[in-house]
């Protein structure tokens, strides 16, 4: 398991960030409606809505895990957090410690241009195994917040709004 290396993607990756992002939506039973050109034009292009890392085997270089992340700034906090939207690791390597090593890879990797000072993701309720994970490594609920998202027809009309 340490023989596999971890990298931050590049533009050239799409294809193989896309794929493992297909596999994470099929494991889990989620909808998939991103493409190779979504990833390539909001996390390559510009000013990157995400960065995103890929974990390899050695040799053939096989994609085993794969993690994106977004930063976002906390006034509360008083600094830059991660959102993790992302974090897959293949049937064949769970277990062996690589989402944590992609979770620490992803907060060195950060902390190129910020001082993280905390990780926000989502799991869904149905996914006992991913809480389990998370809270091993000391994720936490916190009562007191709620999850909001805005999208469709009513993301469209506030975009109307002057």
């Amino acid at each position: 398991m340490n023989q596999i290396t971890i990298r931050p993607a590049r533009a050239g990756d799409c294809d193989k960030l896309h794929d493992a992002l297909v596999q994470l939506s099929t494991d889990i039973g989620d909808d998939h409606a991103a493409s190779a050109n979504d990833l390539l034009r909001h996390g390559f292009t510009g000013t990157p809505a995400f960065f995103a890392l890929l974990a390899e085997t050695p040799g053939k270089g096989d994609v085993v895990g794969a993690l994106m992340a977004s930063p976002l700034f906390s006034t509360t906090n008083a600094g830059v957090g991660l959102y993790v939207s992302d974090l897959w690791v293949s049937a064949s390597t769970r277990g062996a410690g690589l989402g944590q090593r992609l979770l620490a890879a992803a907060v060195r990797h950060a902390e190129a241009n910020w001082t993280v000072r905390f990780i926000k993701l989502t799991v869904y309720r149905d996914n006992p195994r991913a809480h389990a994970f998370y809270e091993r490594l000391g994720f936490a609920e916190y009562s007191d917040e709620t999850v909001l998202t805005l999208k469709g027809p009513a993301l469209e009309n506030l975009r109307k709004k002057q």
